[in-house]
């Protein structure tokens, strides 16, 4: 019977965790912009590792 107090909240808590996923319209990263992006990461990326320009 304890069990039921602790399977309940969890079913309600994903139940709703489910529907706004749904609901958000979460899609795959656009690969395309990612691509775009990946000269800008690297120079940060260098610049926080050497501490300069």
């Amino acid at each position: 019977m304890i069990w039921l107090f602790l399977l309940i909240p969890v079913v309600i808590i994903g139940s709703i965790a489910v529907y706004f996923e749904k609901k958000s319209g979460m899609t795959q990263p656009d690969e395309n912009k990612q691509a775009d992006q990946l000269g800008e990461v690297l120079k940060h990326n260098q610049i926080n590792i050497s501490g300069t320009d």
